[in-house]
């Protein structure tokens, strides 16, 4: 028997404090070299549809699975699916779950990013989003479930889905948000989080103030940029997989391609300074910065953590095959 557990049941099932708990224990693993995460393999089906594969296994954890991105850039619809996990079993590869992952997507990029967070930000008090979309607002989720977050500010030019944004963090998160006119009012924010399609930067270093944190996660390919080089060049920049990070975002390609700024100085993975093995912030004034690309570990460790709770509360069908 297989459980499919569809969107509403993972809304169900898991929180985002939950994902910062077990991305946390999957951050051990990485660190630990506990885990096995092949290169996100990416088929180009037609000129614009693009299917992703990412896969990863955790033997502590009891955790082997993958993931698969759907899609057509631009084209995506409400009511379909894009996003699916399934999970093996590790003794004998049999299939375990097929689950809808669109909230898994979420809540492990804003897990991740509210871990980097807690783990690299001097002050948490007032969050800047770059970004009113779905992963905008995992942003705030993210950091909201793993720091204190007392307000924040968002800026997009998509009016509607910035009120959605608002309306949505004040009666889902108890956070007063406010609508930034114009992208300087994120430079007065503690954190700075990063959620566009952008292929030109829109945050600027010469910009940013002493002791400023940011999360940078937009930036998912080589020609999609949102973090000017002199960002990079003023802060300490962390990585979920640097070797993902080197060959997929166009944050760190573009610079590097032009000789201003050098691969050697990434300060190190996010699972290094949660396990402790890398000093993260040294001083209030540094500027620090976690560039996330989504990895496979990731995701296979919220899928785990929907699928036992599912097992608990015996919520999902089993359907046989």
């Amino acid at each position: 028997m297989v459980l499919l557990l569809t969107e509403a049941d993972v809304n169900r099932l898991l929180d985002m404090r939950g994902a910062v708990t077990c991305l946390e224990k999957a951050f051990h693993e990485q660190s630990e070299k506990r885990f096995q995460m092949p290169e996100r393999q990416v088929f180009k089906a037609s000129d614009s549809a693009v299917v992703r594969v990412m896969m990863s296994s955790m033997p502590k954890l009891d955790t082997l699975g993958l993931k698969v991105l759907l899609g057509v850039p631009a084209k995506r619809k409400v009511d379909s699916t894009y996003f699916v996990i399934m999970l093996f079993n590790p003794d004998d590869a049999s299939l375990l779950a097929i689950i809808s992952a669109g909230r898994l997507t979420q809540l492990r990029t804003g897990a991740a990013s509210g871990i980097a967070t807690k783990h690299l930000a001097h002050n948490t008090s007032k969050v800047g989003i770059l970004g009113a979309g779905v992963q905008g607002y995992g942003q705030l989720e993210g950091v909201a479930a793993a720091t204190k977050v007392q307000g924040g500010v968002v800026f997009d030019i998509d009016e509607p889905k910035v009120r959605s944004f608002i309306q949505k963090a004040e009666s889902e998160l108890g956070i007063k948000v406010r609508q930034a006119r114009v992208i300087e009012e994120l430079y007065e924010a503690d954190v700075v989080c990063t959620a566009t399609t952008a292929v030109k930067p829109l945050i600027f270093g010469a910009k940013l103030r002493e002791g400023m944190h940011l999360n940078a996660v937009g930036s998912n390919a080589p020609n999609r940029q949102e973090i000017d080089p002199t960002t990079l060049q003023r802060s300490k920049v962390f990585v979920d997989d640097t070797a993902q990070v080197l060959k997929e975002s166009g944050d760190l390609i573009i610079p590097i391609q032009a000789a201003t700024y050098k691969a050697g100085s990434i300060a190190g993975e996010l699972a290094d300074v949660v396990s402790g093995k890398v000093k993260g912030r040294t001083s209030d004034t540094d500027i620090t910065m976690f560039k996330s690309v989504g990895i496979a570990l990731e995701d296979v460790a919220v899928g785990r953590a929907a699928f036992e709770l599912a097992v608990a509360k015996g919520v999902g069908q089993q359907i046989q095959f």
